[in-house]
């Protein structure tokens, strides 16, 4: 059984890991010219007519990120 000093130490950890390859992809970015978000994805969320809501457009932004 995982103790709680133990599950708290590994959220850090995959906390961390996160950040360090949205830097590193961000970095890339940068680096290559290219944008962070395609513009097929960006096309995609403009043809959705979403509300203004920052919420609602993370979370369709998340999903085509994800399925692109």
């Amino acid at each position: 059984m995982v103790t709680p000093k133990a599950r708290a130490s590994s959220r850090k950890q995959g906390q961390r890991l996160k950040e360090l390859e949205r830097a590193q992809r961000m970095l890339n970015a940068k680096k290559n010219g290219k944008p962070a978000i395609p513009d097929k994805i960006l096309r995609r969320l403009a043809s959705l007519n979403l509300p203004p809501n920052e919420f609602v457009y993370q979370a369709c932004l998340e999903k085509l990120l994800r399925g692109a």
